[in-house]
């Protein structure tokens, strides 16, 4: 992105992959993999590609659907790769059948290098960690940590419990639980002990997570949805509702008004393909949580990214559609912050489907970019600030 003679910013559009190895891409993260000081880029998708045909008896049959087909296909095609920067090769690295929206990197097995903690999706169970290879671009290793709970949208490494070492925290959306787990001192053993699971809360639907100190109280909460859940000293935690009504949610908590304290961003990215109405992307200001709305005409608004893009010193806030509405263009908004929390939308892109996007200086200018895939819709693009 640049700043234009009119002062708007202009996002400068290239598409890296016209062609990844699965559809349905769910996750994107970023980290340097190979040490070059450059960030890499990691994908992760559902899986299957475009339906697979045949014609049979004159009919045309999606081999994607046939019961041993769709397994075999499950096998066979690669799901987790990832693009090295510069140049933008990919290396296919794992084979893991309906990956889930939603990932997070961190160190799982004390080895210096990150590993990728993800899940499965709808009427799939199991949790895993892939342990990444001593050379990135081969080979990563599946492991499993529990396959109790169905659909894992979104997972977090980190201290969940101030104890000085991270957890696996995740949110199950079908069997509506939030829960951790202490990593094992072995943590390649499968499955993880039930004994170093913690729940956090039951009977609770939510996307979008993070994990923060959010009330200055030197304690670690968790953000889940609009929610935030505070740590006792029995190690139970309480639920503190942000709001009622917000569905689908992708959650950033930031301090975007400069008081010192982190508000709640918030937007419902997979609306109004899972209801009837338009998404919203709104400011939940503490401590009473009173609501700024940004926008609420937005259509399914996946990615949400909160950082300061006009190196004014003030935070901006970046949304992005998936592009799942038929007839609608998807659109990218840059919401600019005026300096006193109040913010300014600017259209900055459109025409590209765009889920889970990313918020990185890839070139290495001083500059973020933004980096992102479709979730239908499949390429992986980058748009830079030039």
């Amino acid at each position: 992105m640049s700043l234009q003679a009119d002062g708007r910013l202009q996002l400068d559009h290239e598409c890296i992959d016209d062609d990844p190895p699965a559809a349905r891409m769910g996750f994107c993260l970023t980290t340097d993999l190979t040490g070059n000081g450059r960030p890499d880029v990691i994908v992760g998708a559902v899986g299957r590609k475009l339906p697979v045909t045949l014609p049979i008896l004159r009919k045309r049959i999606n081999l994607g659907k046939l019961f041993g087909t769709r397994e075999l296909i499950d096998r066979l095609e690669y799901n987790v790769f990832w693009y090295e920067n510069p140049g933008w090769e990919r290396h296919d690295v794992a084979r893991s059948p309906e990956l889930s929206v939603g990932a997070a990197l961190g160190d799982i097995d004390g080895d210096g290098r990150v590993e990728l903690v993800t899940g499965q999706n709808v009427n799939r169970h199991e949790l895993y960690w892939f342990e990444q290879a001593a050379d990135p671009r081969d080979r990563w290793t599946r492991r499993l940590i529990t396959d109790d709970f169905e659909k894992y949208h979104d997972v977090a490494v980190a201290d969940v419990d101030d104890d000085g070492d991270p957890e696996v925290l995740a949110l199950s959306q079908e069997s509506e639980v939030v829960f951790y787990y202490d990593v094992p001192q072995d943590p390649r053993l499968e499955s993880w002990p039930v004994s170093n699971r913690h729940v956090v809360a039951e009977d609770l639907n939510v996307e979008g997570v993070q994990v923060l100190d959010v009330d200055g109280d030197g304690r670690t909460e968790i953000v889940a949805g609009t929610n935030v859940f505070h740590r006792n000293d029995d190690g139970s935690w309480d639920r503190e509702v942000v709001a009622e009504g917000w569905e689908w949610t992708r959650v950033v908590a930031a301090d975007v008004d400069g008081d010192g304290d982190p508000e709640l961003v918030v937007t419902e990215g997979d609306l109004p393909y899972q209801g009837d109405r338009r998404g919203r992307l709104g400011v939940f200001d503490p401590p009473e949580w009173d609501l700024t709305v940004l926008h609420e005409d937005l259509s399914n608004p996946h990615s949400l990214q909160v950082a300061d893009l006009d190196d004014d010193g003030d935070l901006e806030v970046f949304v992005a559609e998936m592009g799942l509405e038929e007839g609608h263009d998807p659109r990218q908004f840059v919401f600019r912050n005026r300096g006193d929390g109040t913010f300014g939308s600017e259209l900055v892109g459109s025409g590209v489907p765009t889920h889970e996007a990313k918020l990185v200086d890839l070139d290495d200018d001083g500059r973020l970019d933004v980096v992102g895939k479709g979730y239908a819709h499949r390429t992986v693009d980058v748009w830079y600030r030039s």
